[in-house]
């Protein structure tokens, strides 16, 4: 442990370039934080919580290490990757398996060549500037290079290793899923698909209960073990299945919008702004269970559209949005943007007939 400014002086010199970007990053999304609630409470909790940061340093790099000479030593016989955060990694069998989740917000931002590193950074920037406002800090602190890790882990797969890629049937994960498979269209492995959506209903339906998966990270890990087990036996994705996704990707990935929904079982592309009368909608809605002028905290406004929208955009761009129609004048404001439960919002005149 660091437990003085010598030791720290020395984990500095041995950290690298993306270590040291890293750890500012995380630093000023801390300051950042802690400048938005100004008390003094939050400002030695800042304080508390950077000593932390600093003493463990050393501890997380042994801590790395150590479970990277292990990865070494050990020989995959299955890889499962996930789209998004996910559970997977709490099922049993770690030291036979890996697990990896690919954590981008897949249903919006531009796409392309996600491969190329520029593009990758257009993109990255494009979602930075629209989701750092909210309480999703963790998007800025990753940087590209560990977004653009991922296509060499996927290349680096063996190809006697046995592939499985989880996904809900949703936008941002059909889209995480049809970029997973162009990332292994020169990879061999047999690759197997578990939807989760679907398989939840046939395995525990319950008539009493009327529950939809939206997500995988929904499902807590006993039931994915048991989705595991019920696809053991399952057939691999053939080769000509393999081709249409890579060009569904193709397809999806070349197309102009920035906002990426389901309908009819399929993904579509629409532009930024295809939410917004929904969000409108439901201002209104909860609007008529107050007084017309009254305003609505916009962390209740953004649960009640995330409660009800059939689609899986994400709290932050829905927080987004309407900080979007806000500036359209559609709704007006009350209160500091920092994050959603520290500011209010209301319908705009013009809206109110």
């Amino acid at each position: 442990m660091i437990e003085n400014v010598f030791d720290f002086d020395k984990e500095l010199y041995r950290m690298n370039e993306e270590e040291l970007r890293s750890l500012l990053r995380m630093l000023y999304l801390r300051a950042d934080m802690a400048v938005s609630h100004q008390t003094e409470e939050h400002s030695v909790h800042f304080a508390v919580s950077v000593q932390r940061i600093f003493e463990g340093l050393d501890e997380e790099r042994n801590r790395k290490q150590a479970e990277q000479q292990l990865l070494d030593t050990q020989k995959p016989r299955e890889i499962h990757i996930a789209i998004g955060e996910s559970p997977l990694g709490s099922v049993p069998g770690r030291l036979e398996r890996r697990f990896y989740s690919m954590n981008d917000y897949y249903a919006i931002g531009p796409l392309g060549d996600l491969t190329d590193r520029i593009v990758l950074q257009r993109r990255h920037l494009w979602l930075l500037e629209r989701l750092y406002l909210s309480e999703h800090g963790n998007y800025a602190i990753k940087g590209v290079d560990e977004l653009i890790q991922l296509n060499t882990v996927m290349s680096s797969i063996d190809e006697e290793t046995r592939i499985t890629i989880w996904y809900a049937n949703n936008a941002h994960e059909k889209t995480g899923l049809l970029y997973a498979i162009h990332l292994l269209r020169n990879r061999k492995s047999p690759v197997y698909l578990i939807e989760t959506s679907e398989l939840y209903q046939q395995l525990f339906h319950n008539p009493d209960i009327e529950y939809d998966v939206w997500r995988t990270g929904e499902i807590v890990s006993e039931k994915l073990l048991a989705m595991w087990n019920h696809y053991v036996n399952a057939e691999p994705v053939s080769l000509e299945e393999r081709k249409q996704m890579e060009q569904e990707w193709d397809s999806l990935s070349k197309q102009r919008g920035l906002l990426r929904i389901m309908k009819d079982s399929k993904i579509h592309s629409v532009s930024e702004d295809g939410i917004d009368d929904f969000i409108m909608q439901k201002v209104r809605d909860l609007t008529l269970t107050r007084q017309s002028d009254e305003f609505i905290i916009c962390a209740r406004v953004v649960g009640e559209v995330l409660g009800y929208l059939e689609q899986t955009v994400g709290d932050a761009f829905i927080e987004y949005r309407i900080r979007q129609l806000v500036l359209q004048g559609r709704l007006e404001m009350e209160g500091r943007p920092h994050a959603m439960r520290y500011y209010s919002i209301r319908l705009a005149s013009t809206e109110l007939n």
